[in-house]
C-alpha cells in the first residue's frame, strides 16, 4: 500500500542558499526511493488564516520506504540545510484510503 508524505513549511528569511542545497540534495534521494512528487510550490490559503510558503505532497511505495528515506544517512546529511532553509516545517504521513 502506498504512503503519502505531506510537508507544509515557511521559508527562513536568510535561508535561500540552504534551501537550494537542500532541494538539490533531497530530490535525487526521493527519486531513488521511488517517491513521486505530486505537488510542490506556493500556497494560497482558502480556509483558515494560516499561511505557508510551501506544500509538498509525495507518494512513496510504502510507509516503510518513507521511513527508510527519512532515516537514511544520505537524508540525515541534508538535515542541517533543512533547519537553515525553513523557519517552520511540519511533515505528516498518511496511508492511502483506496
Amino acid at each position: 500500500m502506498t504512503a503519502t508524505m505531506i510537508t507544509i513549511a515557511n521559508f527562513a528569511e536568510d535561508g535561500a542558499e540552504a534551501l537550494q542545497r537542500y532541494v538539490e540534495g533531497v530530490l535525487p534521494l526521493l527519486e531513488q526511493a521511488g517517491a513521486k512528487v505530486h505537488r510542490y510550490g506556493g500556497v494560497e490559503t482558502l480556509v483558515g488564516s494560516d499561511r505557508f510558503d510551501l506544500v509538498a505532497v509525495m507518494e512513496f511505495p510504502s510507509e516503510a520506504v518513507m521511513k527508510q528515506f527519512l532515516s537514511s544517512d544520505a537524508y540525515t546529511v541534508m538535515e542541517p540545510y533543512r533547519e537553515k532553509a525553513f523557519q517552520f516545517l511540519t511533515t505528516f504521513s498518511s496511508e492511502s484510503l483506496l
